[in-house]
């Protein structure tokens, strides 16, 4: 096993995360909490890394059952050591693969959700982090958004819900692989720094085989001043929320 970083999150969740990877951050707990409100079923977490939303979900009394797929070997192995250890193992179980093998991983229709934090950056924008693992957690490397889309629509059932959170300059192109395999956008947030700032996350989710129709739902704003010391209210609930 790789060498971990030992990470309490709450009172209930110890995650360890591989060393020289990306770790646990405002995203993933902002996605836990965007998507808190999905039917009882399974739900498929698509690039799940370490495991961290599941366990956050499963933590603060989600009725799913939840699938991680993860393509690096070595956060398939921490994220189910990690749902073991924290005593979710029953609920949540890991698959190690590629997205991209849908067809193969996973039977159709069988998920009520999935959610999904996918690497953001194309893999020919900026300098690239001297960690292989973090390049492949943050860049599409080995698969892009099409790639997660084309997977969450073979899982989906029809009318179920699809979470996640992206950056807002490539909303763009989630918008078009979500419409393009029948996942219509339904409701939409995004995340601002303070007031006034451009916004630094965006939340979206969809439904297979949905009507048209989005609801842009007000900001969520991280920090009440410009110096960013003070968090919101609605933050302080959301950390309160996952303590």
């Amino acid at each position: 096993m790789t060498d971990l970083h030992t990470n309490k999150i709450n009172a209930s969740i110890i995650l360890k995360e591989p060393d020289g990877g990306i770790r646990f951050g405002t995203d993933a707990l902002l996605l836990a909490d965007f998507a808190s409100g999905m039917k009882k079923g399974i739900c498929v977490d698509l690039g799940t890394g370490s495991g961290v939303i599941p366990l956050l979900m499963l933590a603060t009394g989600s009725r799913s059952d939840f699938i991680g797929l993860e393509l690096q070997e070595k956060y398939a192995k921490v994220a189910a050591e990690n749902a073991k250890s924290n005593n979710f193992a029953e609920r949540f179980n890991v698959i190690c693969g590629n997205a991209s093998d849908y067809r193969t991983l996973f039977e159709c229709g069988f998920a009520e959700s999935v959610i999904t934090n996918p690497p953001y950056m194309r893999n020919d924008c900026g300098a690239e982090n001297g960690e292989e693992a973090l390049n492949i957690a943050r860049r599409e490397i080995l698969g892009g958004i099409g790639s997660f889309l084309k997977a969450a629509a073979w899982c989906l059932k029809s009318g179920g819900s699809f979470f996640a959170v992206y950056r807002p300059d490539r909303l763009v192109n989630l918008l078009f692989e979500m419409r393009s395999n029948k996942i219509e956008p339904k409701r939409l947030r995004a995340v601002v720094p303070s007031v006034g700032k451009k916004p630094s996350l965006i939340l979206v989710e969809g439904r297979k085989d949905g009507k048209e129709g989005l609801v842009y739902e007000n900001d969520l704003i991280i920090y009440a001043d410009g110096s960013h010391s003070v968090q919101t209210e609605e933050m302080q609930k959301i950390y309160k929320k996952f303590e």
